[in-house]
């Protein structure tokens, strides 16, 4: 693990805090992740998922018991949440603790790959280059940036004091400065839509197909 994701504030973040924020009335944003990730299922109906920051498992209650689920999140602990709340539900759940950032996370790739407000707080060109190892060829990548907004902070108020540190870190990406990079990296962009949380906060869902990879010619006479 780098020395940026050593240091994250992530890591000191426990996992009730986040939680509670994230379904804090007023925020939101919990339900509302859970549900652009349940309409994704209903439409790819993938036999494999991965969701990249993972949490304590928000939305994996979604997921069928029969799809291959892989979790991943830098903190180790909500790591071991996940493994401890959903492992008796999924037929096969891998959980890792690593950094998107790096090739340090990896696994047999999946048919959808989520990333949910998790791109703010990483080198977004790392990440996406990391991502191509992870989806399979013609799988879908389903990402929800946080959007600028004059009526909202970036860091939704509520009462846990220990996200604060988390605002120091976050860095909105444009949805075309995504696409761009999602683009060199071989994938197509097959939707943008924007939604709003309950306290109208924006954000936009982009959805993306990766292309199939060249086939490598054989050496021969």
């Amino acid at each position: 693990m780098g020395w940026q994701a050593m240091t994250s504030p992530w890591l000191h973040v426990p996992l009730e805090d986040y939680e509670g924020h994230m379904a804090f009335q007023g925020v939101e944003q919990a339900q509302m992740l859970s549900g652009i990730l349940a309409q994704a299922l209903e439409r790819v109906r993938p036999g494999s998922v991965a969701v990249l920051g993972c949490a304590g498992g928000n939305g994996f209650e979604r997921i069928p018991a029969g799809v291959r689920v892989v979790g991943v999140d830098l903190n180790p602990r909500f790591c071991a949440a996940v493994s401890a709340r959903f492992g008796h539900r999924f037929e096969s759940l891998e959980v890792i603790a690593g950094d998107i950032q790096t090739s340090e996370v990896r696994f047999a790739p999946v048919d959808l790959l989520f990333l949910g407000l998790v791109l703010e707080y990483v080198d977004v060109e790392a990440a996406m280059a990391n991502t191509v190892a992870l989806l399979r060829p013609g799988g879908t990548l389903l990402t929800v940036l946080q959007l600028p907004s004059h009526a909202h902070g970036r860091l939704s108020p509520s009462p846990y004091a220990s996200l604060q540190p988390v605002a120091g870190v976050m860095r909105l990406v444009p949805p075309d400065d995504l696409l761009r990079v999602a683009r060199a990296r071989g994938y197509r962009q097959v939707e943008s839509r924007t939604v709003a949380s309950v306290s109208a906060k924006p954000f936009q869902v982009q959805m993306f197909t990766l292309s199939p990879r060249p086939c490598q010619r054989r050496g021969g006479s």
